[in-house]
């Protein structure tokens, strides 16, 4: 590995904008790249497992639809009632992101479509109230006045029936732990097997949010057998993952039409992965950036100075803690520690000892 892949860019050269003192300047084609690289989609491992899902889920409502509208059947057993999916996974490993793409591939945005979906990032804390209310806020009903609860969810329920709405995303789900009474918990469970169990109107839920979302929905068998699952893994350092690591830097490079052939590639994949911890949407956010900063300096190749001045913005480390820097044993790094990993453990304030009483007898 030569110096020179390490070297460290300089800051581009300032220069004032029209209308704000020391704005950088930006050429309109670096602005259209910037945007493209950060607009471009990378497709992960999982995405075909989350596509058959939903699939299996808008399978499940059609089957509904054609049992009760088309043939009549006012009784259709265990198809008289929503499902619905669950997406688990660490957080900046992707979710937001591929549901997205799914959500768009199979026209659920689409305000005409019979599988239109609404979405909703769970309040923090999430109680059953305050997750109603961001329901309703979401179908365009104006919360003028405080609500009971039970008065909050009967319009919800109104709601997505006058918008002609079966399908409820609940993004962030995960919120629910944070709650301090366990029985709060319950009642957003039972409230949301209540909304698939509905006669008049069931819906189906898919529901995406950190591991310990998991914990919540197998607490409630009503809701897990009611549920399938699609779980989001890191990526760890075996050589089919580092590939995919490969690949990223490859089609972005691509996409901003910069060259990666003097690029450390199988070094540089190591220290992302490590950087990102498998962390497959933070690992391609840097990815971005350091991208977009080879763009800002005008250079056709970026460089591993580009990976470690991203990686300090994004940390705020220090040289010695920044897993792209040279000469760091960079696997020895805790990435979860850098910003100020002196102050790890508290410094003990020493106590003031206890005076022991002398207690003199016989005096």
């Amino acid at each position: 590995m030569t110096s020179s892949n390490y070297h460290t860019p300089a800051p581009e050269a300032q220069s004032p904008g029209p209308n704000a003192p020391g704005r950088r300047q930006r050429s309109a084609e670096i602005t259209k790249l910037e945007a493209e690289l950060q607009h471009t989609y990378f497709p992960q491992k999982s995405d075909e497992d989350l596509l058959d899902r939903l699939n299996d889920l808008l399978d499940t409502f059609e089957n509904y639809t054609d049992a009760v509208e088309t043939m009549g059947l006012s009784h259709v057993g265990r198809l008289k009632e929503g499902r619905a999916l669950a997406i688990v996974g660490a957080s900046g490993v992707g979710k937001s992101r591929s549901l997205e793409r799914a959500f768009e591939s199979l026209g659920m945005n689409d305000r005409k479509s019979p599988f239109r979906i609404i979405s909703i990032k769970a309040p923090s804390p999430c109680t059953l109230k305050q997750l109603g209310t961001s329901v309703l806020q979401a179908l365009g009903y104006p919360v003028r006045r405080e609500l009971r609860e039970n008065v909050v969810w009967r319009k919800v329920r109104d709601q997505l029936k006058l918008h002609g709405i079966r399908f409820l995303h609940l993004d962030e789900l995960q919120h629910l732990t944070q709650l301090e009474n366990p029985s709060d918990s319950i009642k957003v469970c039972d409230t949301l097997k209540g909304l698939m169990q509905d006669e008049d109107w069931p819906v189906w839920l898919v529901l995406s949010g950190m591991p310990n979302l998991a914990a919540v929905i197998e607490s409630d068998f009503q809701l897990r057998r009611r549920c399938t699952f699609v779980r989001l893994d890191l990526m760890t350092p075996c050589a089919n993952d580092l590939q995919t690591v490969q690949r990223i830097i490859k089609n972005y490079c691509k996409k901003a039409k910069l060259e990666h052939q003097n690029l450390p590639m199988n070094e540089l994949c190591s220290r992302l992965m490590h950087g990102a911890e498998g962390r497959t949407g933070y690992l391609i956010e840097i990815v971005q950036d350091a991208l977009c900063k080879a763009l800002k300096a005008r250079r056709n190749m970026p460089l591993m100075g580009d990976f470690e001045l991203t990686f300090e913005a994004r940390t705020g480390c220090r040289p010695e803690h920044n897993v792209f820097a040279e000469d760091v044993e960079w696997q020895n790094i805790d990435v979860r520690n850098t910003l100020f990993p002196e102050d790890k453990e508290e410094d003990e304030v020493p106590q003031p000892k206890k005076r022991r009483l002398k207690i003199v007898r016989g005096a």
